[in-house]
Formats: structure tokens, C-alpha cells, sequence
């Protein structure tokens, strides 16, 4: 997981200049490890995600639940 959209755009970089990766198409940020392995990167923006997170981070990114 990243912060945002600027550190997903670093990832993608690296993942493809430094490394050689080939990132799958129709996706932001998937891609296989030699191993053969999918990876997907996603930012914190993606609420469906929230619940991985540690109430702490929750409490930065300004979430709010009901209740």
C-alpha cells in the first residue's frame, strides 16, 4: 500500500525502469514477481481497503464512521 497517487507513480517507475517488471495491462499498479507471483499496489485512497489498517492511519486519512 502507498499514500498516494505520487507514490504510485514512483512504484511504477521503479518497478518498471529498475527493475524490469512489466506491469499488467487494464491496472494501475499489478504486476507478477519472478516467481510468478501477482502483486497489486493500491493507494490508501481506496476505502474498500481501510479495514487492513491500523486505527492510527485510519485516524490520519480523516475517516469517519457512523454509528
Amino acid at each position: 500500500m502507498v499514500r498516494d497517487d505520487a507514490q504510485l507513480a514512483e512504484i511504477r517507475a521503479k518497478l518498471t525502469g529498475k527493475y524490469g517488471l512489466t506491469l499488467i495491462e487494464g491496472f494501475r499498479c499489478d504486476f507478477r514477481d519472478p516467481w510468478g507471483n501477482r502483486i497489486q499496489v493500491v493507494d490508501l485512497h481506496d476505502e474498500s481497503l481501510i479495514w487492513l489498517l491500523p486505527y492510527r492511519e485510519v485516524e490520519k486519512a480523516g475517516v469517519k464512521f457512523a454509528g
